[in-house]
């Protein structure tokens, strides 16, 4: 689970009892005063039944990156956020990151801070079930609704429904479903061409030394794709569900012998993420069809968290298939 990894999400227990940052909580959110928690006005589905939640509510604390993510599409500020560090923040978030109150030490698989939980004053605790949060305590804080990440087949986009559910903005959530599927269409119609004739492999450097991982359509980021009409190389289309990933071995940089153009994760300087450099630097990689035509092409929206992640991969390949269209 490689989106985990590079958000966090790799657990969360009672923290500790620093208070630094606190005062934060106050100023940030919405812009609404506090109170709101005894305005149960709606039920909501969650992985522990339904929760009584505000029916609009004003202070939502966000447990992980996805609830984050969605919150910012859906064009509200949490006063709290998890935090695995600034630098697994995507760009399009990450000035309004800053202003707001973090709730945890900032470093991958650090643990939720109840105390600064509280202090933010929440009236909805949204969070994923692939964390490990503490819920007894979150409850007694405000409302908490745990989202059913685990079960979802397209995390960034069951998870921004869910997310949309719980704060009441069901109504920009028709809106950004809209601009999402005219933008595949869009890409899809302009570049049909190129995309009947190619094919793409979808990867990054993953973690492991010696090995990369490769997504296949059932990826969040291949099922982006595929809905903008990319077709997959036999790599990629090999790689299957349940999570559209697998992780090979360098021995394996064969299995990309066959694709036009490989798609991968970057990070926000445009580099390789993770071992990614260490990949293309082997031999057999450079000497891929794909990389001695410079069809190599990356994206810092790989690793969807909601709709404007979306949007940015299928900016990212439309890109690259205007570069594509004058070699294909």
């Amino acid at each position: 689970m490689d989106a985990l990894t590079r958000r966090g999400f790799l657990g969360a227990a009672a923290g500790s009892a620093a208070l630094l940052g606190l005062a934060a909580c106050g100023a940030a959110g919405t812009g609404a005063a506090s109170g709101n928690a005894g305005l149960a006005a709606r039920q909501v589905d969650s992985v522990n039944g339904p929760i009584a939640v505000p029916a609009r509510p004003a202070r939502v604390v966000t447990l992980d990156d996805f609830s984050m993510a969605a919150m910012f599409d859906l064009g509200m500020d949490p006063v709290g956020v998890y935090s695995a560090g600034e630098q697994y923040v995507q760009p399009q978030f990450l000035a309004k990151w800053r202003t707001i109150a973090k709730i945890s030490g900032g470093t991958i698989g650090g643990a939720v801070d109840l105390e600064k939980v509280a202090a933010c004053k929440p009236d909805l605790i949204l969070g994923i079930d692939a964390q490990k949060s503490p819920y007894d305590q979150l409850t007694a804080l405000a409302p908490t609704v745990i989202m059913p990440f685990a079960a979802s087949k397209v995390a960034w986009r069951d998870m921004t429904e869910d997310t949309a559910t719980a704060v009441g903005r069901t109504d920009a959530l028709q809106a950004l479903r809209s601009r999402y599927a005219s933008r595949t269409a869009e890409i899809k119609s302009r570049y049909a061409g190129v995309l009947a004739v190619s094919r793409w492999d979808v990867l990054q450097g993953g973690f492991d030394q010696g090995q990369y991982w490769l997504y296949g359509p059932a990826s969040p980021i291949g099922t982006i794709l595929a809905d903008a009409g990319v077709r997959f190389a036999s790599g990629s289309a090999a790689t299957t569900a349940p999570t559209g990933q697998r992780a090979l071995s360098y021995e394996r940089i064969d299995a990309l012998a066959d694709a036009d153009a490989v798609f991968y994760y970057t990070t926000n300087d445009g580099k390789p993420a993770n071992l990614g450099p260490q990949l293309f630097a082997q031999q057999a990689f450079t000497q891929l069809s794909a990389a001695r035509q410079r069809h190599l092409f990356g994206s810092i929206h790989f690793l969807p968290g909601g709709y404007s992640d979306a949007l940015g991969a299928l900016d990212a390949l439309e890109t690259a298939l205007e570069t594509a269209l004058k070699s294909l």
